[in-house]
């Protein structure tokens, strides 16, 4: 118990120390926009469907906080290969899904965000596949600048009863990063066009319950599951970016499905009525030295994803 205590302790300590390196009193900035009226805002009423960038400039009016951006989300077509193994054959099934993203940001850059899933091919389910996911956090981009908040990226199923939905509440994770970039005199000397830029985020996670390999709920308030990471995301020209991750689990709390690695790339336009073409994959993967519970997991098995963006 002393041992425990002590390291404790010294934990933070070090995320004292941490925080105050960072200088954390500036970091929550709450600069909201005057609320003008649309013409005000505008000069002049848009017409032309690739200008505008919400609800706003299509119905031109200011109520219901439209053009507010604090309401956002996105519609996703997911697919991808799933091997199904029953211990007598395997065979290959392709998840077709339509992802339902939405975000509501309701502090500075505080959001309650939630994508719901409809699967039209139910057997193309395995651990890492989710019906629901959900996050509440503050999340900010900007170089310097701290995310943090509580995540749930588990495999969510709208059939889970309340004990289930329970226990996979425990086994999401709160977590802190901080983002880094590239400073403007190097970013200007590297880029090829104004979407040029390399971030870099450093990530602690911790989930107070977790399950390894035998599918057993084991942890608890001190004795959870913490992660460390890593993550670098170059966005390259045209708004074309590869990003890719590290990450770091203590002996005996990996699960066979949590990954080494994790990498993506893809086209990225964040503004409203844009598509976004995009490949994920973040399970699962394991340097050639570890043990990999999933031999026949790969490149196929990643989600490749077309995304509708919008803004109200």
């Amino acid at each position: 118990m002393i041992r425990k205590a002590n390291r404790i302790k010294f934990f933070l300590i070090i995320v004292f120390f941490v925080l105050v390196e960072l200088k954390l009193v500036s970091q929550i900035l709450v600069e909201e926009p005057p609320n003008m009226r649309y013409y005000e805002m505008t000069h002049e009423r848009i017409t032309n469907f690739w200008k505008m960038k919400d609800m706003r400039d299509v119905t031109h009016k200011n109520k219901y906080l439209m053009g507010r951006n604090r309401i956002s989300g996105n519609i996703s077509y997911n697919t991808g290969r799933v091997v199904i193994d029953d211990g007598k054959e395997k065979q290959n099934e392709m998840r077709s899904a339509i992802g339902f993203f939405g975000r509501v940001r309701f502090f500075e850059e505080f959001s309650a965000n939630a994508t719901f899933y409809k699967d039209f091919n139910p057997r193309a389910a395995a651990r890492w596949t989710s019906n629901y996911t959900y996050s509440i956090a503050r999340y900010n981009w900007k170089p310097k600048t701290l995310s943090f908040g509580y995540e749930n990226y588990l495999n969510n199923r709208y059939t889970d009863d309340l004990q289930t939905f329970g226990n996979k509440f425990q086994e999401g994770y709160y977590f802190i990063a901080y983002n880094n970039g590239l400073s403007d005199s190097i970013t200007k000397k590297i880029s090829l066009d104004n979407s040029t830029s390399l971030r870099f985020t450093y990530f602690f996670r911790y989930a107070i319950k977790y399950r390894t390999a035998d599918e057993k709920l084991r942890g608890g308030l001190f004795t959870g599951k913490p992660t460390l990471g890593a993550s670098c995301r170059l966005t390259i020209i045209w708004k074309i970016y590869a990003e890719g991750a590290v990450y770091f689990y203590p002996i005996g709390k990996k699960a066979p499905w949590d990954p080494d690695y994790s990498y993506g790339f893809g086209y990225f336009d964040w503004r409203s009525f844009r598509l976004s073409l995009s490949y994920g994959n973040w399970a699962v993967n394991r340097f050639p030295w570890n043990k990999k519970y999933y031999p026949n997991y790969g490149f196929l098995d990643g989600n490749f994803k077309i995304t509708a963006n919008w803004i109200w």
